[in-house]
């Protein structure tokens, strides 16, 4: 009994120790490390980069577009004719977007970029200030934002402040004033939702002349815009006052430009939760693209492409010739609605007014009458439908177009 009890004891030690010497030689699992941690404090997204104290959120945005008469109408104003020989035109562009933020003694240090790629085919996008309706079948890459906010102070490619709120249709609109431009602004916060602004701009995107078309116009910059705004937002929704002046230059002078404008956006809670009405009035005289008359910073899908037809024929914000400043007027009216959490409705009415000197006889007014329809049948995918009529009358001639424009986007 006792030769037995050795026996199995021996044995329990031999295969105690044989197992410890396999144990030792696997590999030690490694408890788990968070590295990536999340930042609270600026809402969904944001995590700190390991190692710092900044916070970063990465996103995105996909869209692909197609739709006829896109362009929305393109006019030369002695002979109103239609000249977009490309009905059809595509679009597909891809975003990618970097919030950075730290918090530090005098507030949050914010910097944001917006770019990305497009490849566009079809109708163009050309600008007002280009002075002509063109077309483009091109890829380029952009960038959209980059700017720094720091103590009230925003830096760098940013929206005018003299804008007001965003657009409710996929298509650019000829009434909606929206520009994206260099910015040196200083926001105050004054309590109780007001705020003001001021700001100097880049008067690049905002300059509407041709030195090809009128020789003695100048059309360098060589003083940026001054724009300013009051705003408040409150539970019932938001309004604001806004200004800018505009230099206008010539060979024999230059004269300083204005443009007034307010709008209002109303909650309406009682018709549809989400429901907004917006309602945007700008006047001005020698800074006309302040009205959004050609639709958007750069011509844009939807937008109005004024040309030219032979010195002082077209809408340059001076006649050069009797040194008079160009006066342009807007109005705009936006409803949504939402008919399900999932289903929104937009309707817009716009009407643009310009008028040149007397002497010169050019006139122009457009109309614009649209609809969109956006469903998202899954989170962050949006399938949109616009419809947009415009009608421009020019030198007592009118022209008129149906846009059609069907968009997909992705969201991340």
């Amino acid at each position: 009994m006792k030769m037995m009890k050795s026996l199995i004891l021996g044995s329990a030690v031999a295969f105690a120790a044989t197992a410890g010497a396999q144990a030792a030689d696997l590999p030690v699992k490694a408890k788990p490390v968070s590295y990536v941690k999340i930042c609270p404090q600026y809402g969904p997204g944001f995590y700190y980069v390991p190692g710092t104290d900044i916070c970063l959120k990465v996103g995105g945005l996909v869209f692909a577009e197609v739709g006829y008469y896109a362009a929305g109408a393109i006019t030369t104003l002695a002979t109103p004719t239609n000249q977009n020989a490309h009905d059809l035109a595509w679009r597909s562009r891809g975003y990618v977007s970097l919030d950075a933020r730290t918090a530090t003694p005098y507030g949050t240090l914010r910097s944001y970029i917006l770019g990305g790629f497009q490849q566009v085919s079809g109708a163009g996008t050309q600008a007002l200030a280009n002075g002509a309706p063109g077309y483009a079948v091109n890829a380029s890459a952009f960038i959209q934002y980059a700017f720094i906010q720091f103590a009230g102070f925003t830096a760098g490619t940013a929206n005018s402040f003299f804008d007001f709120s965003s657009n409710y249709l996929t298509l650019s609109v000829a009434s909606n004033p929206w520009a994206w431009t260099n910015v040196f602004a200083y926001t105050a916060n004054l309590g109780n939702g007001l705020s003001a602004t001021i700001s100097l701009e880049d008067k690049s995107v905002t300059r509407v002349g041709n030195g090809a078309v009128i020789a003695t116009q100048n059309v360098s910059s060589d003083t940026p815009d001054l724009v300013a705004n009051i705003r408040i937002d409150q539970a019932w929704g938001s309004a604001q006052v806004m200004a800018a002046a505009h230099q206008t230059r010539w060979t024999n002078g230059d004269e300083w430009g204005w443009a007034v404008g307010a709008g209002v956006e109303l909650k309406l809670p009682m018709l549809g939760a989400g429901d907004t009405l917006k309602i945007v009035g700008v006047w001005s005289e020698g800074a006309i693209e302040y009205t959004g008359l050609s639709g958007s910073p750069y011509g844009g899908i939807g937008g109005i492409q004024l040309g030219y037809n032979g010195a002082g024929a077209g809408f340059l914000d001076a006649a050069a010739t009797p040194g008079t400043l160009t006066d342009a007027s807007s109005i705009m009216v936006q409803y949504r609605h939402f008919w399900t959490p999932t289903v929104q409705s937009a309707v817009h009415a716009g009407y643009n007014s310009v008028s040149s000197h007397a002497s010169l006889g050019t006139y122009a007014q457009v109309t614009q009458f649209g609809h969109s329809l956006k469903w998202a049948p899954v989170k962050d995918l949006t399938l949109s439908l616009d419809v947009l009529y415009t009608e421009v009358q020019a030198n007592s001639v009118a022209t008129d177009k149906v846009a059609t424009w069907f968009r997909v986007t992705r969201t991340f």
